[in-house]
C-alpha cells in the first residue's frame, strides 16, 4: 500500500467498486475496444473512414452505436441518458451532461446549439440531484474565426461582429438560466489560439455571476506552458468573485505543435509529460489551498493528482463534498478512481456525452485518438478491466464449482 493509500484510506484500484455499475457484457466490449484503441493506424484508419461513411450516409450508424457509442457516449437524446443517470446515482456518482456538438459554422447551428443548451438547463433543473453541471463550448454558438480574430485583437468584420452580439445575448441567457436554476456551467476550454478570448469572455461572465457561490467554471489546461501563471493571474484579479476552474490536463498535443509549427510559433505545450504532471499538482495545490475563495472541479484520469487531492481534504479535515470542491472523469473511462473516490466520500461527476451519432462522431473519434496517443492510459483500462473479468471468473466459479 502506498503512503497515499495509507493516509487517506481510499483504494482507487478496486475494480469491484469501480466497475459494479457496468455488466460484464459491457466490459467485455470495453477490454477489446481499448485493446483496438492502442493500434494508432488502426483508429487513424477507423475514424477515416468513419467519417467518409456518415458522410456519404452510409448506415454505419449501427456499429457506431454498439462499440464507440456504448462505451463512451450517454445516448443519442437527452431523454436516453436518464438510465445511464439513476445507474451512476446508486453508487454516488454525479453527471455533467455535454452536448456532442462540433464548432458552429452557420447561425443556423449556432442557433440549433443554443436551443439545445438551454433546453439541456431545462433537464437539468429537473433533475438537479443527478446532474449538478452542464458543459457549453463557446465555439457551438459562434463560429472559431470570431475567436481566432478576439484573441489577435484584430477588427472583426460585420458578420463576424454579428457573431459577436449574438454571442454575448446567447452567453447571457445561458448564464441566467444555469444560475436561476442551481446549476453550474462549464465552459470547454479549446485551442491555444482561440482561448485568450474564450479565457476573456469566461473571466467577464463569473465575474458578472459568481459574486456569492462559483456557479460558472473556466477550464485551464495545464499542458500548455504559460497556464500556471495564466491561473495565477486570474486568482489575483478576482477581488470581488470566487472564480470556477475545471483544472484539466489537455489531450491534444499533437494538434497544438502542429499549428504552432506552421505558423513559425513556440511550441505551447509542455516538453513532456511529467513536466505538465508538475504543473497540473502545482495548479491543483495552489488552488485547494485557496479553496473557500474560488470552485475546483479536479478534472483529471491521474491517479496520483487525484489522491493528492483527497489527501489534502482529508488531512486538512474537511468536508469531502466541500461545495466549492468536485472530482470529474470521463463516462467510460477511469470508473476505479470514479467510484473509489465517490464510495470514499467525495463528490464525483462523470463527464456524459450525448447527441445523435454524426454529430457525435468527432468526440468519439477523439476519445479514440486518445486513447491511441497515450498508451498507458489505455493500458491502464486494460489492467483494469481484466482484473474485473478474471475476479468475476472467479467468483462464478466458486460459486458454481
Amino acid at each position: 500500500m502506498s503512503i497515499l493509500h495509507a493516509t487517506t484510506g481510499l483504494d482507487l484500484d478496486d475494480t469491484a467498486v469501480g466497475y459494479a455499475y457496468r455488466s460484464t457484457a459491457d466490459l467485455r466490449l470495453a477490454y477489446w475496444l481499448f485493446r483496438l484503441l492502442r493500434w494508432g493506424w488502426v483508429v487513424r484508419w477507423a475514424n477515416w473512414s468513419g467519417a467518409k461513411a456518415l458522410s456519404w450516409r452510409l448506415p454505419v450508424e449501427p456499429l457506431l452505436r454498439s462499440t464507440l457509442g456504448r462505451l463512451f457516449l450517454g445516448g443519442e437524446t437527452l431523454e436516453a441518458t436518464l438510465p445511464i443517470l439513476a445507474n451512476l446515482r446508486q453508487f454516488g456518482v454525479e453527471a455533467m451532461l455535454d452536448f456532442a456538438v462540433e464548432a458552429a459554422q452557420t447561425e443556423k447551428e449556432a442557433e440549433m446549439a443554443f436551443q439545445e443548451y438551454q433546453r439541456l438547463l431545462r433537464f437539468a433543473s429537473q433533475h438537479r440531484e443527478q446532474v449538478p453541471f452542464v458543459a457549453i463550448k463557446l465555439t457551438a454558438l459562434a463560429p472559431p474565426l470570431l475567436f481566432q480574430k478576439l484573441s489577435q485583437e484584430a477588427p472583426l468584420a460585420s458578420t463576424l461582429e454579428a457573431f459577436h452580439s449574438k454571442l454575448q445575448e446567447r452567453l447571457e441567457a445561458l448564464c441566467q438560466q444555469a444560475t436561476a436554476a442551481g446549476i453550474g456551467l462549464m465552459i470547454d476550454a479549446e485551442e491555444s489560439w482561440l482561448q485568450k478570448a474564450i479565457d476573456t469572455i469566461a473571466e467577464t461572465y463569473m465575474a458578472r455571476y459568481n459574486t456569492q457561490f462559483p456557479w460558472i467554471y473556466t477550464s485551464v489546461q495545464m499542458y500548455r506552458r504559460d497556464r500556471l501563471d495564466y491561473l495565477k493571474g486570474l486568482l489575483a484579479r478576482a477581488g470581488n468573485y470566487l472564480p470556477g476552474i475545471k483544472l484539466v490536463r489537455g489531450a491534444y498535443v499533437e494538434k497544438e505543435r502542429a499549428y504552432a509549427a506552421a505558423h513559425n510559433q513556440p511550441d505551447p505545450i509542455h516538453p513532456t509529460k511529467a513536466a505538465t504532471d508538475i504543473a497540473y499538482d502545482a495548479a491543483l495545490m495552489y488552488c485547494l489551498e485557496r479553496l473557500d475563495h474560488l470552485g475546483l472541479c479536479v478534472a483529471t484520469h491521474n491517479r496520483t493528482s487525484c489522491m493528492k487531492a483527497a489527501q489534502y481534504l482529508i488531512l486538512k479535515n474537511w468536508d469531502r463534498r466541500h461545495p466549492h470542491f468536485s472530482f470529474s472523469q470521463l463516462y467510460g473511462m477511469a470508473d476505479p478512481l470514479s467510484f473509489g473516490l465517490a464510495k470514499g466520500g467525495f463528490r464525483v461527476i462523470k463527464y456524459l456525452p450525448y447527441g445523435p451519432l454524426r454529430q457525435a462522431f468527432p468526440y468519439l473519434a477523439r476519445r479514440a485518438e486518445e486513447n491511441s496517443s497515450l498508451s498507458d492510459q489505455s493500458g491502464r483500462e486494460l489492467r483494469w478491466i481484466a482484473a474485473e473479468l478474471e475476479r468475476r471468473r472467479q467468483a462464478a466459479k466458486r460459486l458454481y464449482p
